[in-house]
């Protein structure tokens, strides 16, 4: 007489935990990897701002360090300043007084419409940048997550 068949297959209740499993993970996975892309945008868009960065010191250096000389394509020695890849507008400079200059850049919605300044600042005849992450036309200051900016 044979024996007791052995089961074969898998049980409802072990592929409903499997099930659960995966959705918990994706349920992780998913913001993490969006955030991964939009901080991958924003290294592009990051990675344009550095010829600017190198005009503005050499205008500061020529003007004696006087920031209002140097907002504007013009006074950088520039046609105009550049639109990265994934912003929804040129840069814009603005110098809040002699001795600091705002180089901003509006990410595209790929980007999370995230606003980032980059900040140049004369100290004892010693510039330095700071970037950060702004608020934008209402919607909240980006996280580091998103743009890699920040603290």
């Amino acid at each position: 007489m044979p024996g007791p068949r052995p089961q074969a297959g898998f049980s409802l209740i072990e592929l409903m935990i499997v099930v659960a499993i995966v959705a918990v993970l994706a349920a992780v996975a998913i913001p993490q990897y969006q955030d991964y892309v939009t901080r991958a945008r924003w290294s592009g868009n990051l990675t344009q701002l550095e010829p600017v960065k190198l005009a503005i010191a050499e205008c500061l250096q020529q003007n004696g360090g006087d920031a209002t000389g140097c907002d504007s394509a013009a006074e950088l020695g520039m046609a105009a300043l550049p639109q990265p890849q994934h912003a929804s507008a040129a840069m814009t400079l603005t110098a809040a007084d002699a001795s600091s200059l705002t180089a901003t850049v509006l990410g595209t919605a790929s980007a999370g419409n995230c606003r980032v300044d980059a900040v140049a600042s004369l100290d004892d005849g010693q510039l330095r940048w700071t970037l950060g992450n702004v608020a934008n036309a209402g919607n909240p200051a980006c996280t580091r997550q998103q743009t890699g900016v920040g603290g």
